[in-house]
């Protein structure tokens, strides 16, 4: 029976956290899903949450196992999940030492890096996962840095994904004082409290239908705002 390694596909604004090993040296320079090796008996949730927070110094939570196993040589197999940060930034922690670099990814750009063989298989779900989750995204503006962080703090208490970003609106310039967003896919409604409450207003994409087949794609050429008033 093979031992297992685990991977987590940590996903956050419609990209995913790609990190590149440093040993051994045939692995050296190429990239993977972060992760580590279960021991013997331990769940497999707990086993790649207490990996990621060795490797990366952050914390995360499984959302969803992705499908299939990959062979690793002829002793190990790799398990993929979906994972969302909870606390923290992730980071290569010296103490570790299996990564030298990180990138966040979004689908069109999961290519543009060397993949070690067995995260490969994997990549295809997490690609439609990312996509899902940038039609799901919407931004909360707001205009002071605190409130943006007390926004994503309660998103991600509550079990949403959220980013804090600098937001630039069309038309200013670099000496404007720019005002913050929090990317989150958190539902219409929960983001509609939030942006009430922290006086700000709430950007999203109107949902788009499929497009007839043999029709051109129909783009939308601006984002629908909505200016939430007190």
């Amino acid at each position: 029976m093979r031992k297992v390694v685990v991977a987590a596909a940590i996903v956050r604004g419609g990209r995913v956290l790609a990190a590149r090993r440093t040993t051994p040296p045939e692995a050296a320079g190429r990239w993977e899903l972060p992760g580590g090796k279960a021991e013997p008996g331990e769940p497999l949730t707990h086993a790649l949450e207490r990996e990621i927070a060795e490797e990366l110094g952050c914390e995360v939570e499984v959302t969803r196992w992705l499908d299939g196993a990959a062979p690793i040589g002829e002793t190990h197999e790799l398990r993929a999940a979906l994972a969302r940060l909870t606390r923290g930034e992730p980071a290569p922690t010296e103490h570790d030492g299996t990564h030298d670099e990180l990138r966040w990814l979004g689908a069109d750009e999961i290519d543009s890096v060397d993949w070690l063989e067995p995260d490969r298989p994997f990549l295809p779900q997490v690609a439609a996962a990312l996509r899902q989750q940038t039609r799901d995204t919407r931004r909360i503006i707001v205009f002071e840095a605190e409130h943006a962080e007390a926004i994503e703090q309660r998103l991600r208490h509550d079990g949403f994904d959220a980013e804090v970003v600098r937001e630039r609106l069309q038309g200013e310039d670099d000496d404007e004082d720019h005002p913050w967003a929090v990317v989150t896919d958190a539902p219409s409604l929960v983001a509609e409290v939030l942006t009430d409450e922290y006086d700000g207003w709430l950007d999203e994409e109107p949902e788009q239908p499929p497009p007839a087949q043999g029709s051109p794609l129909d783009l939308p050429t601006a984002p629908r705002r909505f200016k939430r008033n007190p």
